[in-house]
């Protein structure tokens, strides 16, 4: 067929290998060099050979006529023939800003502030902020975090490069709710009207109010007695998106086991709630049950002279790896069983206006001891 070469000829060669030549594992290292990119010939660069097999030093050296790759060029310079960038761990920090250069790596190129080029003069390369300098032109060189978008002083060229016309925007064209940015109230919230703004909620969003059965997932319920408390959505670093295949991973199930809701101490202690207490999170269109976890980390708002509570729930949970779920011949179990349903239960049904993402960061519910 058509392009048999993509498949016929696509690397995978990411790990020690059997004698019989097939890889036995994968090795996280390969993968990572490989979204780097090799040199796949040698190749001078502005007077320097860099040999077959190397790795590519930055995506400025990645070339248009095959003699290099890269499986994510904004990852390339981050694991180089010094080794893994994102392994280190050099706690020196000159900029007295928190750039720490030498923790970690970030994309693209170890910049820490993307277009930082913004922060200086364009003419002088001199910082606007003075006491706080991003980069700076010392005479002959930028010094501080790796430069953005600028030449030397003076050269004209433009700071935010990924820009098609160079600048960044107050406002400007390509978004649906465009084009002057605007603060609009989420279609579920403590308040009955936008204290900035006429425009209560934003007019562009996509909302499934149908008529018959599913009413009632597209219910909403601003300033409901019933729901007075704000609720949003959250990852934990032990599982992945919905969590739908860590979680068959008995250490991440060990670790995260269940669904939770996190409050806080004042809120905790007005429902009488302790921590590790089974809990039940509602909201108008359904309710899913979850382990308190109370912290002194989630503080009260004060909206227009009130004080809202707010909680917060992981997305990663869902019956399929419970224990309550009706097993039939043939399935799979879960090594570590989990608790919790899914978050989106009681989640909004309404779409962003530009990329139909999910209202899910700000949404009203009311958190109740489980009824035995």
């Amino acid at each position: 067929g058509p392009l048999k070469e993509a498949i016929a000829k696509m690397t995978w060669d990411y790990g020690p290998k059997d004698v019989d030549g097939k890889v036995r594992h994968l090795d996280a290292h390969y993968i990572a060099k490989e979204i780097n990119g090799y040199f796949l010939e040698d190749k001078e660069i502005k007077g320097t050979l860099y040999k077959k097999g190397t790795l590519v030093p930055s995506f400025a050296f990645l070339q248009d006529d095959g003699s290099t790759s890269s499986g994510n060029w904004l990852y390339c310079n981050s694991y180089t023939e010094k080794g893994n960038m994102a392994a280190r761990r050099g706690k020196k920090d000159e900029s007295d800003i928190g750039l720490y250069p030498e923790w970690s790596w970030s994309w693209p190129v170890n910049r820490r502030i993307i277009y930082n080029g913004a922060s200086v003069d364009p003419e002088t390369g001199r910082p606007w902020d003075t006491e706080h300098p991003v980069i700076m032109w010392n005479g002959s060189s930028w010094v501080g975090d790796v430069p953005d978008g600028v030449a030397a002083p003076g050269a004209g060229r433009p700071t935010f490069i990924m820009k098609p016309d160079g600048v960044g925007s107050i406002f400007g064209p390509g978004l649906a709710d465009g084009p002057f940015p605007e603060h609009y109230e989420p279609l579920e919230c403590p308040v009955e009207k936008n204290i900035l703004s006429p425009q209560f909620v934003n007019p562009t969003i996509k909302r499934w109010n149908k008529e018959g059965t599913g009413t009632d997932l597209d219910a909403s319920a601003t300033c409901d007695p019933r729901f007075p408390i704000i609720c949003t959505t959250y990852r934990v670093s032990e599982h992945w998106q919905t969590g739908l295949m860590t979680r068959w991973c008995p250490w991440l199930a060990e670790m995260q086991p269940s669904m939770f809701v996190e409050m806080g101490t004042a809120l905790a202690k007005n429902k009488g709630i302790k921590n590790g207490e089974i809990v039940t999170v509602k909201s108008v269109r359904g309710e899913v049950d979850a382990v308190a976890i109370v912290t002194e980390r989630w503080k009260p708002f004060n909206i227009d002279g009130n004080e809202i509570h707010e909680v917060g729930i992981p997305w990663h949970y869902g019956w399929i790896t419970t224990k309550m779920r009706e097993y039939v011949h043939g399935d799979k179990k879960p090594e570590v069983f989990t608790f919790g349903d899914s978050a989106n239960i009681v989640t909004p049904f309404i779409g962003d206006a530009n990329t139909m993402i999910p209202e899910s960061k700000a949404f009203m519910v009311n958190v109740v001891r489980k009824e035995v």
